[in-house]
């Protein structure tokens, strides 16, 4: 933008820089592009349009070669910024998709270590619940026998009272 000014700050000289009529006819010369990069502006409709409001032929064409110029620059400005703001652009979403993966395989690796941890532990309950089964089948198999010991003592008590009591009462 401030080549623009200087280029027509040049074109001071001429008396018309000032002049509101000029400005204006500027900005009706600039047309929107197309984006096959063609120029948006015409450099002989601007100098056409100086012509009709009364500058010299030399005048206007030096002052059309000037915007034209200007125009030029500022074009490939314009485009060297997008291309830097979009380089950025670019830039800035890699690293945050490189933020985003490393985060990710970090929470994975936390998971991971999350259920392997788990997974021990649910083999230690495993082993403790067989360890307790097993106890539980060893104490019903004691308790079995003391119980089959306990009968055949009752039995054979029994027994026995009812013998000496039949020896007695004969």
């Amino acid at each position: 933008m401030a080549v623009a000014c200087r280029r027509l700050a040049q074109f001071s000289d001429f008396g018309f820089s000032k002049s509101f009529t000029f400005i204006s006819s500027l900005r009706s010369f600039s047309q929107m592009a197309k984006s096959n990069g063609r120029r948006f502006y015409d450099a002989s409709a601007i100098t056409s349009g100086l012509e009709g409001q009364g500058v010299p032929t030399k005048q206007a064409q030096a002052i059309s070669a000037g915007i034209t110029e200007v125009l030029e620059e500022v074009q490939e400005s314009l485009m060297e910024r997008t291309e830097m703001l979009q380089e950025s652009t670019e830039t800035k979403f890699k690293a945050e998709v490189q933020r985003s993966q490393m985060q990710l395989q970090r929470e994975i690796e936390k998971l991971r270590n999350d259920m392997e941890k788990n997974n021990r532990e649910l083999r230690l309950a495993r082993l403790a619940i067989d360890r307790a089964e097993i106890a539980f089948k060893a104490q019903v198999l004691t308790t079995e026998r003391v119980i089959g010991f306990y009968c055949l003592g009752t039995i054979f008590t029994v027994c026995g009272v009812a013998f000496l009591e039949f020896l007695s009462r004969k």
